[in-house]
């Protein structure tokens, strides 16, 4: 198949918008309940939510028409229709285009991230969104932008963090408590964790989420990190799936 061809193919899947219905198994089922009940448990203390994608399109050259088409119907495949906006930045050897949609109670940002080289630019699709809904409504997100990948034939890897506040300095006992809630409801177990000075991290795996990575020889998906805020007298946590991805 040649590129051009390839393209086009790709173009046309991501244009057929379907109406999805998934039928899961009952273990499907329930595995998903379990995972969404780690956080809706928590969601007053749920500040907001940060969904990421990333997947690698291949070596091909892209038009920016067809680059604004990709993204356009890659929206639509989550739901957007209309109200967004593109934006373009440049490097000396990258740019992007970005679809921004910020809505009430989401911003979501699509990319095709072009990286310049001598044979052939690279094509990356990332995906983005900012939300302050529910925990299990964040879930929900996180598993479309899942399903979205696949769909369009690309081996994604996605991840979401749940950024959560309590007023004051958190005790250990509060911390272990947290991650004993956590780490119970999602059937976690503990893998590592670093508890010294102002590090306060720990990893685990559980097997009501499919995706992982390895720290150590040893399969992660769940990740907790507390940090203190001594001016304003806050904790800050984050859970993040399958790990914590922004600075702490």
């Amino acid at each position: 198949m040649t590129k051009k061809v390839k393209v086009s193919f790709l173009i046309l899947v991501w244009s057929i918008v379907i109406v999805q219905s998934f039928v899961n198994t009952q273990d499907e089922t329930a595995r998903k309940e379990k995972a969404v009940a780690a956080f809706s448990v928590i969601d007053e203390t749920v500040i907001g939510e940060v969904i990421r994608g990333y997947g690698y399109f291949g070596t091909v050259e892209l038009s920016d028409e067809t680059k604004q088409s990709m993204l356009e119907n890659l929206a639509l495949k989550l739901g957007i229709e209309d109200g967004y906006v593109f934006s373009k930045e440049e490097g000396e050897d990258f740019s992007k285009l970005i679809l921004t949609k910020e809505g009430k109670y989401a911003t979501t940002y699509l990319r095709i991230v072009t990286l310049e080289s001598k044979e052939a630019p690279e094509q990356h699709i990332t995906m983005q969104i900012e939300s302050d809904v529910s925990a299990k409504e964040a879930f929900s997100l996180y598993e479309r932008v899942e399903r979205v990948y696949e769909e369009i034939g690309m081996e994604g890897n996605v991840s979401m963090e749940l950024n959560m506040e309590q007023q004051g300095s958190a005790t250990k006992e509060e911390k272990e408590e947290l991650v004993e809630l956590v780490f119970d409801l999602a059937k976690a177990k503990e893998v590592e964790a670093i508890r010294e000075n102002d590090i306060y991290t720990v990893y685990g795996y559980t097997k009501t989420e499919s995706s992982y990575l390895m720290l150590k020889g040893k399969k992660v998906n769940i990740q907790l990190v507390f940090t203190y805020d001594e001016i304003q007298d806050v904790t800050y946590v984050k859970v993040g799936i399958p790990i914590v991805n922004s600075s702490y």
